[in-house]
């Protein structure tokens, strides 16, 4: 028979039922079970399959019974439970969750009760089952687990719960909402972790649906008993989860004065100083926040929320200082959160015990601490950090303070396999090393000299000289992909002995906008380029049918006529007339170029469109010209003053190119006042 066919509550075949040894008292109780697994749902379609998939292997033991009470779904929800038990009951929904909850107890037939929810997973079911067969653990009458609450932000709360319980005729739940168990004492905490994924719901429709069915229960009680601290909290974190700020502060500070001077109230209620201070802070009272946070922690010195709200707080008053001590109080104790005696207290629920709230405490001392160039400390606190990417970051930024180049060669190393991390680390290196002694700068590039990959052939480069220095040179270029690194590799096309052919062969593989970067490196940093790229925009040889040599004449024109117009600008002396020369070249050239670029069927209509603002120029000028032909010099004009916008970096030049441009437009051709417009459009 296939897997399709077999009984719907017999999905996994049972084991032979293992004996185990119980008390005189507890053979009265007739128990059938070791353990009852004991739900309760309603539509959990979605979740349930991956709650009790993770319990297989406890629902498939024979000494192992899976209750499931239906209050009335109308998805699939039914279906699935009917293929993990044949114990599957109705029950009509009584807006009383302790009801419900009881009422799947008393089908349990189990020594011990497990209560889960379809949206949660257990961790480690194996390690539960071994607890509650040992027989050195019997005395105790309840086990807690720890409950991991995930957010939609990724985020999670940490809380100890009892949720296997002795099933003795007493156990039992008490409250309308947010049921309490009242069992006996002892506890054993096992540290088996219980993953809650009911705080991740999206869908508004379902996230309205659980609101207004907790807070309706809630209001009403407490319209019962007004003054009932528990159900103010509770009613303050409803609000909270449905983002009604505003009224969740209003609630969570009547409950908490509701405990006034009462010491003994305010050590019970503990867990409301940590949603006060979020919500104080989350409504910018950081002022509040603080004394807050401060007289909670004087009640409840592990209380490591409380130091990490703190912490936030001081940082939006600008108290530095303050928030470094909070942040660093807080990483010792989240640090140990395990070891706490607060981690197994059930009333009290943490929020920032993740690793991105830890990351954030030390990135953040990190940061202030780098700041005051204690490069040693900000080491320590780098190494800490969890998330990669940061770590290594942050590390790398440091280690290059501190002149340990072989320890940032082993993280970039570290980084091979992360494309982005590690053109991110590149990028550090290359940026330090521009404030770096020429020695630092060689000994930098001496430690990324030994290596495979582009980065340590490009250093490979600058450290080698004479002919082992060209021989580098031609073999970089045909290995490295220009077109996909950064600005800095242009290095290695500097300094050519010879011809620097084969440089502009190199720009022809590479993007426009990416070809004016590295033009401007080698422009800028050596003459003899400088000399060579101006006389090449004055008469190099660029054939106007050919696409990627106009691009690279394009982006050499530019980057010429650029520097040349912040020198004239600064300098208040103009510019030569050699470099007008190239300009009127660069935008021949550059008509040419958007010609091949683009269909020209509707281009007029859509030109405005392109995000390119240097080709809009050029199109623009190509119209102008047509139009000047035609001596149509009022929509020349307005074409003018479109190419003048496009690209006002440029706009010296053009002051000069309309006289030569319009020289023979009349007074009635242009129509009044229409020239000082142009000379308007080009000063913007």
């Amino acid at each position: 028979m296939s897997p399709g066919k077999l009984p719907k509550y017999n999905m996994y075949a049972r084991m032979t039922r293992p004996v185990f040894m119980i008390s005189e008292r507890e053979k009265d109780m007739k128990y059938e079970y070791l353990l009852s697994i004991c739900m309760m749902v309603k539509d959990e379609g979605k979740n349930l399959r991956r709650c009790l998939e993770a319990m297989k292997s406890l629902i498939q033991r024979s000494d192992v019974e899976l209750i499931i009470v239906d209050t009335g779904s109308r998805d699939n929800t039914v279906e699935i439970a009917k293929e993990y038990t044949d114990k599957v009951f109705f029950h009509e929904w009584n807006n009383h969750f302790s009801e419900m909850r009881n009422i799947t107890i008393s089908y349990a037939k189990g020594m011990y009760l497990l209560i889960i929810d379809a949206d949660e997973v257990l961790t480690d079911a194996g390690s539960l089952y071994r607890y509650i067969s040992d027989d050195k653990y019997r005395s105790y009458n309840a086990f807690a687990l720890m409950i991991k609450n995930f957010t939609s932000g990724g985020m999670f709360t940490v809380i100890s719960q009892e949720r296997v319980f002795k099933n003795d005729g007493t156990f039992r739940y008490e409250g309308a909402v947010h049921n309490q168990p009242r069992f006996k004492h002892p506890v054993l905490g096992t540290g088996i972790y219980l993953e809650h994924y009911g705080y991740m719901f999206q869908d508004r429709e379902l996230r309205e649906k659980k609101f207004r069915r907790t807070a309706g229960i809630l209001l009403k009680e407490l319209a019962k008993d007004p003054d009932n601290i528990y159900y103010r909290f509770q009613l303050a974190k409803s609000y909270m989860a449905h983002r009604d700020k505003p009224e969740a502060y209003k609630e969570i500070k009547k409950a908490y004065e509701l405990m006034s001077d009462d010491i003994a109230k305010k050590q019970a209620y503990i867990y409301v100083y940590g949603t006060y201070g979020m919500l104080s802070y989350e409504c910018n009272e950081f002022d509040e926040a603080i004394k807050v946070c401060r007289e909670g922690i004087e009640l409840q010195p592990e209380y490591l929320d409380l130091y990490y709200i703190m912490a936030a707080a001081y940082i939006r008053l600008n108290k530095t200082e303050e928030a470094i001590s909070a942040y660093k109080k807080y990483t010792e104790l989240a640090g140990r959160y395990t070891s706490l005696s607060i981690s197994s207290s059930r009333s009290v629920e943490m929020f920032y015990t993740g690793e991105k709230c830890m990351d954030t405490a030390y990135a953040f001392i990190y940061n202030e601490l780098y700041k005051k160039r204690d490069y040693e400390k900000c080491y320590e606190y780098a190494s800490l950090i969890s998330d990669n990417d940061i770590r290594t970051v942050n590390l790398a930024k440091v280690l290059l303070k501190l002149k340990k180049y072989d320890e940032v060669k082993n993280v970039y190393v570290s980084c091979a396999g992360d494309k982005t991390l590690r053109e991110t680390v590149e990028l550090l290196i290359e940026s330090e090393s521009e404030n770096m002694t020429d020695e630092e700068k060689k000994e930098l590039q001496a430690s990324f000299s030994d290596g495979e990959g582009p980065y340590f052939m490009l250093n490979r480069f600058r450290c080698a000289g004479g002919p082992e220095r060209e021989a580098l040179r031609v073999q970089a270029i045909k290995q490295i992909d220009f077109g996909s690194a950064n600005e800095y590799y242009a290095d290695i096309l500097a300094d050519f002995e010879d011809d620097p052919a084969p440089v502009l062969s190199a720009l022809k593989k590479i993007s426009k906008s990416k070809v004016k970067k590295y033009i401007n490196r080698l422009y800028s940093k050596s003459s003899k380029f400088e000399e060579f790229f101006e006389q090449y925009a004055l008469d190099g040889t660029v054939r106007d049918d050919d696409y990627n040599t106009l691009k690279v004449f394009i982006g050499i024109a530019y980057v010429i006529l650029y520097a040349k117009a912040a020198d004239a600008k600064n300098s208040g002396l103009g510019f030569a007339e050699r470099y007008y020369n190239i300009f009127k070249r660069y935008v021949d050239k550059g008509i040419r170029y958007t010609k091949i670029l683009y269909n020209p069927e509707r281009l007029r209509l859509y030109y405005r469109m392109i995000e390119d603002q240097e080709d809009i120029f050029f199109i623009a000028m190509q119209y102008a010209n047509e139009a000047v032909e035609r001596k149509d010099f009022r929509t020349a004009m307005n074409y003018f003053r479109e190419a003048a916008r496009a690209n006002t970096h440029l706009a010296c030049y053009m002051n000069k190119y309309k006289g030569e441009f319009f020289r023979g437009m009349t007074d009635h051709d242009s129509g009044p006042d229409d020239g000082g417009r142009i000379e308007q459009a080009n000063d913007k």
